[in-house]
């Protein structure tokens, strides 16, 4: 459900993994050629030639093998007649080679010279993909689970919860659910059991306070989307905030307190957007940073999309934002799911999972050859991401906890040598 703001962390470059890929199946297709040439051309003792001839039959027939029997896993299935019919000329022409090379006269010629390196290079070639689609099987079998690390160890040791809630649909005579429950978690944050067990896990955050909660009840000036966290509404709405030019008002249950001059080092806003304003950040909640004067790493931020703010009402079913919403998504998982990864990886070298071999693997051969040629997309492999519902060692349903009277839904996480806890 998360998906990081512009400037989180760079998209986890698949170039590593293929780099893997190719250096395991590399050595072997040298050896191959230059023990090829050297057996098929300047060895003249006839039973050397036929078994350079038959051990390089038998290596292109074998690594056609692989690719033909891996190309059942891709797709889109055009792919696999242009691989079928090329690996098949490829394999025809060495047997074709190599047999003309078995009959050649001695001392080679010129062309046979010639013939005997095209041979080579078409089964180097064949070895090659063979070789590349074996480590790529093997690694798409490979057991286990993805673990969440330290990395560079940047977290928010003391993080304070800011929240804005954006747009004129938000103030009503009788508050929206989404409304009430976030107004609920911020009132009880510091003391919940939730903010207890992540302080308690072991990613180094000290303590989780709440900082203010407000209604912002002006209407966005553009029409424009939500689409970074370096332009647009989405930094325009904070600095207005943040800067004092924005008429707030507080959030119902919370106390009123004045918009901070200075935000405290360890800040973290999250903005529920004003409905208008289309959300375009990824998913239906995202985290990043925002660029903040004085700070270099920029402003630790949580972004929501605007379809909250008719969340468990009955127009839910008639906004096409508030519709798209997964099952599971209740204002309050949304909420503690971002912070949670907000506070363990705020700027994109704290606590996440590198990308497991499997997932790459498994996206390569689904999505077929091209995919080898650019990045795969983005693993979200933060410490909620990893419990959310439905992923592997995952709960089921969303967990509940009593936070100031009411039973809110709140993200599990990956605790570290636990696993998924709440």
């Amino acid at each position: 459900m998360a998906v990081a703001l512009d400037n989180l962390r760079a998209a986890r470059d698949s170039g590593a993994v293929i780099g893997r890929v190719f250096e395991a199946v590399s050595l072997l297709a040298v050896v191959s050629a230059g023990g090829t040439i050297w057996l098929l051309v300047r060895d003249e003792r006839g039973r050397s030639r036929s078994s350079g001839a038959r051990a390089l039959r038998r290596l292109s027939s074998v690594s056609a093998l692989v690719v033909l029997v891996t190309v059942a896993f891709l797709r889109p299935w055009y792919w696999d007649l242009v691989i079928v019919a090329l690996v098949g000329a490829a394999l025809l022409g060495v047997h074709l080679m190599v047999h003309s090379l078995e009959q050649r006269v001695s001392p080679p010629g010129w062309g046979a010279i010639a013939l005997a390196m095209t041979a080579v290079v078409v089964a180097s070639s064949l070895v090659t993909l063979g070789g590349t689609a074996a480590v790529i099987d093997g690694a798409s079998l490979v057991g286990g689970h993805a673990t969440p690390v330290p990395h560079d160890r940047q977290v928010l040791a003391r993080p304070v919860l800011y929240q804005v809630f954006w747009g004129p649909q938000w103030d009503t005579s009788a508050p929206t659910p989404a409304l009430v429950l976030g107004a609920a978690f911020e009132r009880s944050l510091p003391t919940s059991q939730w903010a207890s067990a992540v302080v308690g896990a072991g990613f180094g955050v000290g303590s989780l306070r709440s900082g203010g909660c407000w209604i912002d009840t002006s209407s966005p000036t553009t029409s424009g989307p939500a689409t970074s966290a370096s332009s647009g509404p989405f930094p325009s709405e904070l600095h207005r905030v943040f800067d004092g030019h924005a008429h707030l008002r507080a959030c119902p249950g919370v106390p009123a307190t004045q918009v901070p001059r200075t935000l405290p080092p360890d800040a973290v806003v999250a903005l529920w957007l004003d409905p208008a304003v289309g959300y375009e950040l990824g998913g239906v909640s995202s985290h990043g940073s925002v660029p903040w004067p004085g700070r270099p790493d920029g402003l630790a931020a949580a972004g929501f999309t605007g379809g909250f703010a008719v969340w468990g009402t009955a127009s839910c079913a008639r906004s096409a934002a508030c519709g798209s919403l997964p099952g599971f998504a209740s204002p309050t998982y949304a909420l503690s799911h971002e912070l949670v990864e907000t506070v363990t990886n705020p700027y994109g070298h704290g606590w996440f999972a590198d990308v497991p071999l499997q997932w790459s693997a498994r996206y390569y051969l689904s999505h077929g050859p091209t995919s080898l040629l650019g990045n795969a997309p983005v693993f979200q492999g933060e410490v909620a991401d990893l419990c959310d519902p439905g992923q592997a060692g995952a709960p089921r349903h969303e967990s509940v906890v009593r936070l100031g009277g009411l039973r809110l839904a709140v993200a599990d996480f990956f605790r570290p040598g636990t696993g998924c806890v709440s």
